[in-house]
């Protein structure tokens, strides 16, 4: 007869799941790591339980269930806590399984000794301790919970003395994920459409449900409605950059102005409010909302509200605006899409001495595959990156924004070449971003070891300093201090992590490198751009308070 951390995993291999990241104690979490290669699930030791949390939630994101991380009990719990931040904020499903005392010790042990459940309680959607008689209803909670609109993390406590115990379920245990069957009637879909067509400048601000529609479903329905297309932050790659619809970028700062002025009517697909500024909403049209979920937040009031699979919602709209294009009254064309792209384009645009943000940005979507996936991590480049970079796919551009959290980047890339490794991978990473997960190429070393080589490109933003906080220092008049740093020397970091090191101050030079670090395959690059950082602040004002 299996264990209950047997029977655990056996269910979560059967539910998809293949990989567990973490670091785990010495109780239940050992067992599970110890029983994890008998029940087909490979563990990825990481440097730390935060890059745990992030790399659990991407790659159970891209490989369409949950994310599972392990950590040990008391200190290994405390480092889960803005890991979880943000997989809450930024919507992955993830499972959070901790070691905690057997009963009896729990209820009196004070070392290393706090309320897991408590400090677990703001930062995930659950928290679950799974006891001997009823554990697997337990986990069948927790899985459903993570998956369940709108995703997100799910903490479980798992007693030390439960995980060896051998109690089999009355029935085989499964995990079955959420399905969303729910369909909008035909007769709103059809007043819906009556009313969106008539708008003479309707706009659709696409967020991050929309990464699960089906191929081209967005795309088919702004071209019915003839509507260009703003997406969050995160939605990027719902519709291909080089769509004749794709507009570009909502960050709800300044530069969609020149959009949003001039629209009659905004229609919402799949939105997430928690990518917004915080700020009140203030544009004065009129709203429609379409989402899996309700408009609970009413971050943004709308006249009208369609509930359920987004996907089929958005083909009923095309289809009842298609025929013959005389239930639509756009006046919208391609065209402005394209100015609007390009207006982007010259307005970030600031000359400076050195090699710019911009161009390492630019040249890096140059020079990358069409197909690469952009992982980004937050601070000043962040903000370029969100609105130059051109994704072509959904998922094809990760970020921390509902949390924003640094150090998103290493964790998140690795966890991308582990979920498809043939697939190129480029972090594009201010440098503070980058130390602070530093210890995560040791983890780039883990899953590289095998037979195949994962190399990824790094490319780091060199310029010393947190600068977005610099500029923000400077705006607020304040004296700019504390918040720069020593160059850590790339070339020693590269050598001592196995990875390939290139070190350039200007375009050209820039530009060889990435050639040859996309070329490689026997090892990671690492490419320190030594940027002039001149032009941000100046780049922040164009695009968004501070």
């Amino acid at each position: 007869m299996n264990t209950i951390a047997e029977q655990l995993l056996a269910a979560l291999k059967e539910a998809g799941v293949d990989r567990m990241f973490g670091i785990p104690g010495g109780g239940a979490t050992a067992e599970l790591v110890s029983a994890s290669k008998a029940a087909g699930i490979e563990f990825v030791l990481t440097q730390h339980e935060t890059s745990a949390i992030i790399a659990a939630g991407v790659y159970g994101q891209r490989t369409g269930t949950v994310g599972v991380a392990l950590s040990a009990i008391g200190p290994g719990v405390a480092n889960f806590a803005n890991g979880l931040a943000h997989a809450m904020l930024d919507r992955l499903p993830v499972l959070a399984i901790a070691d905690r005392y057997r009963g009896g010790v729990h209820e009196v042990a004070l070392r290393q000794q706090f309320d897991h459940l408590a400090m677990m309680r703001p930062v995930t959607k659950a928290q679950i301790t799974l006891h001997e008689d009823t554990w697997d209803v337990g986990l069948r909670r927790a899985y459903r919970t993570a998956l369940a609109e709108r995703p997100g993390p799910v903490f479980i406590d798992f007693p030390n003395n439960v995980a060896g115990k051998t109690n089999r379920p009355a029935t085989p245990l499964r995990l079955l994920q959420p399905t969303y069957e729910a369909r909008v009637p035909a007769a709103a879909l059809a007043e819906a459409a009556a009313v969106v067509g008539a708008a003479r400048r309707p706009l659709i601000l696409a967020g991050n449900t929309a990464l699960s529609l089906p191929a081209g479903a967005l795309a088919r329905f702004a071209s019915a409605l003839r509507a260009p297309v703003l997406t969050s932050a995160k939605a990027k790659g719902a519709i291909a950059a080089d769509d004749p619809w794709c507009a570009g970028v909502f960050m709800g700062g300044k530069l969609e102005q020149a959009l949003l002025e001039q629209c009659d009517y905004i229609v919402f697909a799949g939105f997430d409010p928690v990518e917004l500024l915080p700020k009140p909403w203030k544009v004065p049209v009129p709203a429609l909302w379409l989402d899996r979920v309700p408009n609970v937040e009413q971050t943004a009031a709308v006249e009208a509200e369609l509930i359920g699979d987004l996907g089929d919602t958005l083909a009923g709209l095309a289809e009842a605006l298609a025929p013959g294009g005389d239930r639509v009254s756009s006046t919208w064309s391609p065209e402005d899409c394209s100015r609007f792209h390009d207006s982007v384009r010259t307005q970030l645009t600031v000359p400076v001495d050195g090699l710019s943000p911009n161009d390492v940005v630019l040249a890096a979507r140059d020079a990358a595959p069409r197909d690469t996936v952009l992982v980004t991590d937050v601070g000043a480049n962040k903000l370029l990156s969100v609105e130059l970079w051109d994704a072509y796919g959904p998922h094809d551009f990760l970020m921390s924004n509902g949390l924003a959290t640094m150090g998103f980047c290493l964790p998140a890339a690795q966890a991308v070449k582990l979920a498809e490794p043939n697939r190129p991978v480029l972090c594009l990473c201010g440098d503070a971003g980058f130390l602070m997960r530093l210890p995560e190429l040791v983890t780039g070393q883990l899953i590289g070891a095998g037979s195949v080589k994962r190399p990824i490109v790094y490319v780091i933003f060199a310029d010393n300093e947190h600068s977005l906080i610099t500029v923000k220092q400077g705006k607020l008049g304040k004296h700019v201090h504390g918040l720069d740093f020593p160059s850590p020397g790339y070339a020693d970091l590269s050598r001592a992590f196995g990875l390939s090191c290139a070190e350039v101050d200007n375009l050209a030079d820039y530009r060889k490198a990435l050639a040859a670090a996309f070329e490689r395959t026997d090892a990671s690059t690492l490419i320190a751009a030594r940027i002039d950082s001149s032009a941000y602040a100046k780049q922040f004002d164009i695009i968004r308070e501070l």
